[in-house]
């Protein structure tokens, strides 16, 4: 496991943490995947946050109704910003 403390980005990842502790033998790997699971719930929680704080986030519904013409308004909507 020689250098695979040292990368600030790679350390940061979602479940880094928790594989090291468990290849460190302080905790098991069902563990360490319970807690990666955990984590990355609160990730996805707090991405959904900042994303509905964004004014310039657009969400698109994505419903059966409209799985055929979701990539025409998202398409649209890149292209309005690109050209504003």
């Amino acid at each position: 496991a020689c250098g695979l403390r040292e990368g600030l980005t790679a350390s940061r990842a979602l479940g880094y943490q928790q594989i090291l502790a468990a290849l460190a033998g302080e905790c098991t790997e069902e563990e360490a995947r319970a807690e990666t699971v955990r984590a990355t719930k609160r990730f996805a929680r707090r991405q959904d946050s900042w994303f509905r704080r964004d004014p310039r986030v657009r969400w698109l519904g994505g419903g059966q109704r409209d799985r055929e013409e979701l990539p025409h308004r998202a398409l649209t909507l890149i292209e309005r910003a690109v050209t504003a």
